[in-house]
């Protein structure tokens, strides 16, 4: 006896018995749930409520209308929503009022969705919203995956976190790893700064985002430059690196790898550093860097080297470490420290430590250093520069103070020489032009008549002037009981005629930039 014998034969018998099965298949429709096949198989869409069901046969056999209050849940999701149609138990079509809630934290809302339990992948459109806990994703289509908690958008979308907005063509958010990533016109908006990128991924739980392709980051203080790397909005740290650079108003700061801490305005900076100052032209290389951006200073190490751009050339020096401090927008100056090196074409010098304010021209040379000027050498212990548009416009020597030029350039014995307690000179176009000398003044030189060398002149007085000219001594002026005599050349050795604290060091001269950093 088959299934419809039996009906019949039990409604013949029992009209009330058989409403009463029927009664109990609409009720199971609603309040059952569907068997699940293989356990390969997925889950089966489990309908939880609707106020109305029907089949619409016009879309198939296994096509069911729900309609009113519907709720239907799929692994762990409950999606709600005004009216759907439910395919073979495996796929959802509903429109308005579109809710999803999975588990106690995420919900996300729409006008339309597509819903397919092989892949789990829902399908939203109008009006998405995405919201977990103080975070929320507006866009108008969104792809959840509820199986692995991962919504993604391609069409545009905006995220709001406390203070940050954020912006972006394409985005993703992996719940479980609380990440989300952004691709193309990426724009994050904060009280603070601004940030715009390529791609960018940030993290809900420690607030971080990382930086991947060329993004700037602008604020009041500085605009931020990098192709890689990571910023902690919360404690306001961050690492740049690949073609990092970091603008102030005064200043561009460079490196391969800078962490920049904007609370305390400290940056650390590693391998190819530069530190550009815009307004004094100057600039300063290196390979580690320490930058105070509120009190605008900076101490550079390994391979450190300050330029500043004069007229037609740039005055180098070296140090092993360099200090930069620029207290306001007029004033400026760097110390150096241990092995100071200085290069320009046509000027090169060398002491133990040094300053340079460069807002007054002033360098300050200490520990015996030593200034070369073409064919001349200039030591002392104590030695003051004053510079100019074009370079070295004056010195001041103090203490065992000698000036030194070769008075022939093609004997290596012949040297002009003038000492004294203190000396100062004039420079024109890189060449001592005259020189003042003030106590125990002292001078040998040679003595020149047309072409030839006629004898050496020694004199000592208390105060001289000397003028030079073709690269020689062209006359002196000599105060106060000077005492002189000439000696005929062929009575004297050019060895002998040495004064006290002659040295000739050109063998420690640097003779082009990169000797400045030979130790």
């Amino acid at each position: 006896m088959n299934l419809k014998t039996i009906l019949n034969l039990y409604c013949k018998k029992s009209p009330f018995l058989i409403c009463a099965f029927l009664l109990l298949s609409v009720i199971g429709l609603s309040q059952t749930k569907i068997p699940i096949g293989d356990k390969k198989e997925p889950k089966l869409i489990n309908i939880k409520h609707a106020k109305r069901l029907s089949y619409d046969k016009s879309l198939g056999i296994d096509a069911r209308r729900l309609i009113g209050d519907v709720e239907c849940e799929h692994d762990g999701a409950v999606m709600r929503c005004d009216s759907a149609y439910l395919f073979s138990d495996k796929k959802l079509i509903a429109y308005g009022h579109i809710s999803i809630i999975k588990g106690d934290s995420i919900f996300v809302y729409g006008d339309s969705l597509r819903y397919d339990a092989n892949t789990k992948l829902a399908h939203m459109k109008g009006n998405v919203r995405c919201i977990e806990k103080d975070m929320t994703l507006t866009t108008n289509t969104l792809i959840y995956d509820i199986g692995n908690s991962v919504a993604s958008y391609y069409d545009g979308g905006k995220i709001v976190n406390k203070e940050n907005t954020l912006i972006s063509k394409n985005g993703h958010y992996y719940s479980a790893s609380k990440d989300i990533t952004f691709h193309y016109d990426v724009e994050l908006t904060n009280p603070d700064y601004k940030m715009r990128g390529d791609t960018l991924r940030y993290n809900t739980i420690n607030k971080t985002s990382y930086f991947i392709g060329p993004s700037i980051i602008t604020s009041k203080e500085n605009y931020i430059y990098c192709e890689n790397g990571w910023y902690d909005t919360d404690k306001e740290i961050s690492r740049f690196s690949k073609n990092s650079i970091i603008v102030t108003k005064s200043q561009k700061l460079y490196g391969d790898s800078i962490f920049y801490d904007r609370k305390k305005g400290y940056g650390r900076v590693t391998k190819n550093v530069r530190i550009i100052d815009t307004t004094n032209k100057s600039i300063i290389t290196g390979d580690f860097a320490e930058h105070y951006e509120k009190t605008n200073k900076a101490i550079v190490t390994q391979n450190a080297i300050f330029g500043k751009i004069l007229e037609k050339d740039t005055l180098f020096l070296s140090a092993d470490t360099l200090f930069y401090e620029k207290p306001d927008s007029s004033h400026s100056y760097v110390k150096a420290y241990r092995h100071v090196k200085l290069f320009k074409t046509d000027l090169q010098g060398m002491c133990d430590s040094l300053t340079y304010y460069t807002h007054d021209s002033l360098i300050t040379m200490y520990n015996s250093p030593v200034l070369w000027t073409k064919n001349g050498q200039v030591s002392a212990k104590l030695m003051k520069l004053t510079t100019g548009k074009k370079g070295v416009k004056y010195f001041e020597l103090l203490n065992n103070a000698i000036v030194i030029q070769k008075a022939d350039s093609l004997d290596a014995n012949k040297f002009n020489q003038i000492e004294g307690k203190r000396i100062e000179g004039f420079i024109t176009n890189d060449t001592i032009r005259k020189l003042n000398v003030v106590g125990n003044a002292q001078i040998i030189y040679y003595v020149k008549q047309k072409k030839n060398y006629k004898g050496i002149n020694k004199t000592i007085c208390s105060d001289l002037t000397v003028w030079f000219g073709n690269g020689t001594v062209d006359r002196a002026t000599f105060r106060n009981k000077p005492e002189s005599i000439v000696f005929p050349l062929t009575e004297v050795n050019d060895e002998d005629m040495r004064l006290r604290h002659f040295v000739w060091l050109e063998s420690k001269r640097p003779k082009q930039k990169s000797d400045i950093l030979i130790r």
